[in-house]
């Protein structure tokens, strides 16, 4: 017997699954008042779960809980066709056999291929979700679409994957050779993206470890210095001190030693030393420095009052080398600072007449 002439046009297994559709004698209109009542009751059912949930949801910190019942409440719908429809088929046909499938086990089949979609959107909405709770707040408005695109594509994949798996074995499928092809191909996808997913976990590592953030100053071990502009999920940008823009892999950056000089706090101890002749009195070049140091604090609001120091460093070649420092509100204000204490200090030796001498080198004739 033809199907609608479509014999020819569609697979022979889809066509032997049509004929063996096998439906014993039923009420029609009792198998779709049934369906539309089952639908009723068992979605105002969930309906009233979700209630509950959603209400003990809002006591809650996070919004984590919401986002997932959001898509909980989505998928309701359709689990409240699934389960209507096996009720009804149960009790108005309760022999249905479509090809070599009962009416459980095309059920069980259905709920899987729902369940892939379910946990795909569980596991996007959980990665959109903790990738902006993890960035610092000026940039706690990214679009989703910018979160971890990579990843939770292979995310999504990787589910779709193993719910195919489980439906083909359950449905009968030998899926031994389809396991070996795809165990080959994720150690080959692996293998060609080991710098991306590296750079992408070294990135999740700098955002939960937090060693630094957007804004922070940081030097790094090869001497490279600037502040953090972007901390991305395959590099970190950071702009030099000469407004340039440097792109480090996260990989690279994680197992670098870093200098922060915004942590613990936004100040930080600056060193400087000066050299002046060894005619000048010590006491009295500490005293004129010190001097210099709070009356540039009184003018300068990068300099913190009160935090200066001063001592003779050591016997140089030909001056006395002091060492001396501050506070500053801000490592990157340093050199305004240092500006404004090079100026008085010039000022003030000038005035006392204290020396800073010249490199002096004596050469001996025979």
């Amino acid at each position: 017997m033809a199907i609608f002439g479509l014999e020819g046009l569609i697979p022979d297994a889809f066509v032997n699954t049509i004929k063996n559709v096998n439906l014993p004698g039923g009420d029609i209109t009792l198998f779709f008042v049934l369906l539309v009542f089952s639908y009723i009751v068992i979605f105002i059912a969930l309906k009233i779960v979700l209630i509950i949930l959603k209400y003990l949801s809002s006591k809650t910190k996070t919004t984590l809980d919401d986002e997932l019942l959001a898509v909980a409440e989505k998928y309701s719908h359709f689990t409240a066709v699934l389960l209507a429809l096996f009720i009804s088929l149960q009790t108005v046909y309760p022999n249905l056999i479509v090809g070599t499938y009962n009416e459980l086990q095309i059920l069980i089949i259905l709920f899987m291929v729902l369940l892939a979609f379910f946990f795909a959107e569980i596991a996007d909405v959980i990665m959109v979700w903790y990738g902006i709770s993890i960035q610092p707040p000026e940039r706690k408005k990214i679009p989703p679409k910018q979160v971890f695109p990579f990843v939770r594509t292979i995310i999504r994949a990787a589910i779709y994957l193993i719910f195919l798996v489980f439906i083909l074995q359950y449905a009968g499928f030998d899926t031994a050779a389809l396991l070996t092809g795809l165990g080959v191909a994720g150690l080959a996808v692996a293998l060609a993206l080991q710098d991306t997913l590296g750079n992408f976990f070294a990135g999740i590592h700098i955002l939960m470890d937090k060693p630094f953030r957007e804004g922070d100053y940081i030097r790094l071990d090869n001497g490279m210095e600037g502040t953090v502009d972007r901390i991305g999920w395959r590099t970190t940008k950071i702009i030099s001190f000469d407004n340039n823009e440097i792109v480090v892999p996260n990989s690279k950056l994680s197992n670098a030693i870093i200098q922060n000089f915004a942590t613990p706090d936004k100040s930080a101890i600056v060193f400087y030393d000066i050299g002046v002749s060894y005619d000048s009195d010590p006491d009295e070049v500490e005293k004129t420095i010190l001097d210099v140091i709070e009356k540039v604090a009184k003018k300068n609001e990068y300099l913190l009052p009160g935090t200066g120091f001063v001592r003779l460093q050591q016997f140089g070649d030909y001056a006395l080398i002091f060492r001396f420092g501050y506070k500053v509100n801000g490592y990157t204000n340093r050199l305004a600072v240092l500006r404004d204490i090079n100026k008085e200090l010039l000022k003030e030796f000038r005035k006392k007449k204290i020396e800073i001498p010249f490199p002096i080198r004596v050469v001996m004739k025979k």
